[in-house]
Order: structure tokens, then sequence, then C-alpha cells
């Protein structure tokens, strides 16, 4: 078993990490236990004995702990086998078998936020099946098992063509090259740039007039508070401009696909030598490439976003990638953030 997807003969098991889910329960019930041990015993009458006290913060710990376990060991515990023919899908007190060649698959990724902040995501497998819709909620699953189980339900990789030479037309019909606009994105980084130099600058010279004797006793000497405000400001802003550096180093210019692998720039990244190609769905607002090879190494590159523009259109670029790894159909997959 590895990362939650297990392979058994003819089937593919999918469910959340059996270790991670435990050492998840025997935490949090530590920690509630650990609060009922502090907050409970002030709850209670101050006549009660001591040893009474102590029973029912121990009865209070053990049923904490049978929620927790048996919420998340149990409740919580969906288990996805995908066979050839059938998907059966497992969840606590219930479980249903469909067929594969009359039910549909997508997924459903709803991310959280808090005042504005990323604070999580929920992930979940929307069934079609006998005109119904039924929406399975799949917590505890990470994104490389649910990338996984995606690729298995609803493979990007074509069909086998009927006719390798209308194959070999369809394929030639689609363009090869391609050019990234990352002009913003670099406006973006120059201007941060700019603004943190002329902050610091600022604070830096109000700091040496705060040291220039009479000042602080002069009308200027309100000066003084500008030395915070512009310091703090110009880091903050620093620290932005090198982020964005960070990522206008990650966008190439030029892309040309092939039928033996991708060139970026002037690096060739053959087919021959990646294990898997992780590609984001289009309709997400950052598009990116992201490439596995053996031995575990990894390369992301950033091919859209609002700042950054593809021509011919990045859907474009993702048929044209599908249809040169065609042969390889366990290559290429969608990246579902």
């Amino acid at each position: 078993m590895v990362d939650g997807v297990s392979v058994v003969t003819s089937a593919q098991v999918f469910r959340r990490h059996p270790v991670r889910s435990a050492v998840g329960a025997v935490v949090l019930s530590a920690v509630l236990s650990a609060a009922a041990l502090f907050i409970l015993p002030r709850m209670l009458p101050r006549t009660m004995d001591i040893e009474t006290r102590g029973i029912i913060v121990l009865v209070a710990a053990i049923v904490l702990t049978g929620i927790v376990c048996t919420s998340m060991l149990w409740l919580r515990n969906t288990r996805i086998v995908v066979r050839p023919d059938t998907v059966e899908i497992g969840r606590a007190g219930n479980r249903e078998t469909y067929d594969r060649s009359t039910t549909a698959f997508r997924s459903k990724i709803t991310e959280h936020r808090t005042n504005g902040i990323r604070s999580g995501i929920t992930r979940a497998l929307v069934v079609y099946s006998a005109g119904r819709e039924i929406t399975v909620d799949l917590p505890g699953f990470t994104r490389s098992t649910f990338n996984e189980l995606m690729a298995v339900l609803t493979p990007i990789a074509p069909p086998a063509p009927a006719d390798p030479v209308e194959a070999a037309r369809a394929r030639a019909q689609l363009p090869s090259s391609f050019t990234v606009d990352s002009s913003k994105e670099r406006a973006l980084a120059t201007g941060l740039t700019i603004a943190a130099i002329v902050l610091l600058v600022v604070a830096a010279a109000a700091t040496a007039l705060a040291f220039t004797p009479g000042f602080l006793d002069s009308e200027l000497s309100a000066l003084v508070l500008l030395i915070p405000f512009a310091g703090v400001a110009g880091i903050g802003l620093l620290i932005g401009a090198i982020q964005r550096q960070r990522v206008r180093t990650r966008i190439p210019g030029h892309l040309t696909v092939s039928h033996h692998g991708i060139r970026l720039d002037d690096v060739d990244v053959p087919f021959a030598q990646l294990t898997r190609i992780w590609l984001t769905p289009t309709g997400y607002p950052v598009r990116r490439i992201r490439f596995e090879r053996a031995g575990g190494r990894s390369t992301t590159h950033i091919l859209g976003s609002n700042r950054v523009q593809m021509t011919p259109d990045y859907g474009d670029f993702l048929l044209t990638v599908r249809a040169e790894t065609a042969r390889m159909p366990e290559l290429l997959r969608l990246d579902l953030e």
C-alpha cells in the first residue's frame, strides 16, 4: 500500500491511509482527553469528592476517545474498489456497486477560506447512476490518492484509434509550438522590487536623520515615525518581490510538443524519462505542468494565470500532449488540486 492506494490482482483499492487515520485518532483523542482533564473538574460542584471527580473525568475521556475512534476509523472511512467492470463504494454501514459502462464519475473539490486565507480543501466523488446524482465525501483522501482515483475512473488518455492514419492526421492538425507571455508577471515583480527599494531607502534615510544632532528637537522630528512603517512595508514588499521572481523563473517562454517529448525553451524533456505528466484542468485559475521522473524527482512549470497567457490556448496544449502521449496511456494525468 502506498499513500492510500493498493493494487489487488485485477482491482485497485482507494482509501484513507490507515496509519494516518490511526495517528490522527490517537492525537485528537489525547487532546480532547487533556481538555476534559483540565476543564471538566471546574464545571463540577466543589462539594464533590476527588474520587468521584476522577471517575467522571475518566468516563468522559473514554467516551470522547470512543466517539473520535468511531468517527475517524469507521464513519469517515470510505473505501473505493475499482475493477475493470464495476466500482464498489463502501461507507459506514453502506456498500454500493456501480456498473462502469452505465455510470459517470466526476470530481468535486471545494476550497475553504477564512478571512480570505485558504484554510482547507474537501474532496468528493460525484456519481451519476440510474438518473441519480450521488456525492460521496472523501475525508482524509490525500491529493495524490484522489488524483490517482480520478485518473482510473475518468482517464484522460484517448481511446485506441480504429484507424492509425486518421489518428495521425488529427494529431497533425493540432498545434505543436506554444509561446507563454509572462510580461505582466515580470512587471509585477519589477514593481514590487522598486517599491521595496524605495521604502527601505526612505527608512534608512529617516534613521540617519534621527541620529543627526538636534534633529529630534526640530519640527521634522515626526519623520521618525516613517522608520517602522516604511521598514516593515519595504521588507514585506521585498518578500513578495522575491516570491514573484521565483514564480517567474518557473515560466517557460516557449514550448514545443513532439512525438518524443516536450521542449521547454532550450531544455528537452523526453517522454521516455518520465513516469508521470500532471496537467491542471483548463478551468483552473493557475495552469501548471508537473514532470515526475524516475527516483521521485519532479519539476513544476506555470503555463497560465491571470498574468500569464499561452498562445495558442492552454486547452490546445493539453489536447496536443494528450495526443502525443496516447501510446503511453498511463503517462498523462490531471492534477486536481
